[in-house]
Parts: C-alpha cells; structure tokens; sequence
C-alpha cells in the first residue's frame, strides 16, 4: 500500500484511541470479556509505529532538515493546549505530559543529529546529544517518553536494509509494550507477572502495536496522493480541540472554577 493509505489508517486509528480516551466511560461487555472502551484504545495502539516509521522516512528524504524540524516542532506547539483540554485533565494543566508532537519532534532531532554527526566521519558523538534527548523525554513526560524518541530513530539507523528497518521498529514496539509500558519500579515484577489479567491485557496491547508494524510492512515504497499534506499536521490538534468541544457540551466543565483557582 502507498504511504498516504497508511497515513490516513493511522489517523483513523488515532481517532478512534482519543474518542474512547475522552469519550467513552463506560460501555456494555463485547465478546471475550472485552468492552467498547478497551477495543478501541486497542485499535489506537496501531498509530505511533506507523507515525514513527513516517518520521524516521522524512528524515531520510527530506531537502530541508531545517524547515521539517521547524514544522515539527510548531504543529507540537499548536497541539498543546488542545491535548491538555482532551486528553490531560484536570485542568488547569500540570504538563506532567505533553503531546506525541514533541516526541516525533526529538525523534526527528536526535536522526539529524546523528545524520550531522556522521557526514563528519563522527558517528560516535552522536551517542551524547542523543541519550541527552532521550532522558529530557522521558523526565519531562512526553508522549511514550524516551522510548517513543526510539521508535523514530532505530528504524532511521537501519534505514539503508528494509528488512532491518522493519526488525528495529517491531524490536521497540514489542520491548515497550512488554517492558517499559508495564514496569513498576525495580524493587518490584512487571505488573503483568502473577496476574492473569494483566498479562493478557497485555498481551493484546502488543499484539496490536505490532499489527501497525504489520501494515508498515506491506508499504511498497510509493508516497500515493500527494494531496491534502497539511491535513495530516492540522488533523491532530483540531480532532482533540473538537473532542474537548464534545466533551464540554456533553458533560460540563471538568476544571477548576475560578474562586477555587484563587483558594476562595
């Protein structure tokens, strides 16, 4: 499939993720013990692979590493507020995470920085900038955190040998969602260990994520249309803005009032 089909199967997926995150707070069990809700926060697990893959791609292909960071990094600033209204309640925001924008953007930086580094025959030095990126991710809480900055920029180092590209991107995904995503600490198991429950679920969450790397695998290498390339930017903050709109009207406010703002 063209580039642009799996763009807009990532949107899709996206979507659906964000409207159960902000939507949808209960709903009748489905088959195999399952509801509404987790079915589709399952179905958003298939976007950020797809989504890192594409930046990873950009990186490669781009004739402005410049003007790609630069709208990277605007669409990440424009995102903000509207992710803190849908999806980061309570409001007002703590910024303990911010949007996916900033983690594509830092996976973007650390493949220039390395690309940099490398057209000076100094490959090595990247290893400093780019572990630096990596752990402000992950304190400052971006969206998937440092792992999320690897998602990007494995896939970017084996970019050369597709099959290779493809490995690194399904090594991360699965390594996330069966490590990282579930770790409670080292003084403690994996919240999946002993648990019945929590194994399956996650289980599933993998299995899902992998399914995007599925699909990035059936990619024949042609962009598709060409048409509509802002959409896929403006998509994300407008959906949340629009979901937050929904959200609002449906349920009423969800943040503090003013007198309890100011402690009255």
């Amino acid at each position: 499939m063209t580039w642009n089909a799996l763009k807009w199967i990532a949107i899709v997926s996206m979507f659906i993720d964000h409207t159960a995150a902000v939507l949808v707070t209960y709903s009748p069990s489905l088959a195999f013990g399952l509801d509404l809700y987790e079915v589709m926060r399952l179905v958003g697990r298939m976007a950020f692979p797809i989504f890192a893959y594409g930046i990873a791609q950009g990186c490669v292909h781009t004739h402005s590493a410049r003007d790609y960071l630069l709208r990277l990094f605007a669409f990440a600033v424009i995102s903000e507020v509207p992710y803190q209204l849908a999806l980061n309640q309570p409001i007002p925001p703590h910024f303990d995470t911010t949007n996916v924008f900033f983690t594509l953007f830092a996976g973007a930086a650390c493949c220039e920085i390395v690309k940099f580094c490398k057209s000076k025959h100094r490959g090595w030095a990247a290893v400093f900038p780019v572990t630096a990126i990596v752990l402000l991710c992950e304190m400052r809480g971006t969206d998937y955190g440092g792992f999320g900055v690897l998602f990007v920029l494995l896939p970017y180092l084996f970019f050369e040998n597709k099959a290779a590209r493809l490995i690194a991107l399904g090594s991360v995904t699965a390594f996330f969602y069966i490590v990282v995503a579930n770790f409670s600490g080292f003084s403690s198991a994996l919240w999946w260990v002993g648990n019945p429950a929590q194994f399956w679920y996650m289980v599933r969450q993998t299995v899902f994520a992998l399914l995007g790397v599925g699909l990035v695998t059936l990619y024949n290498g042609q962009a598709g249309s060409r048409k509509g390339k802002w959409f896929f930017y403006i998509f994300y903050p407008a959906h949340l803005t629009v979901l937050f709109l929904l959200d609002y009207g449906l349920h009423g406010p969800t943040f503090l009032s003013w007198d309890q703002l100011l402690g009255g």
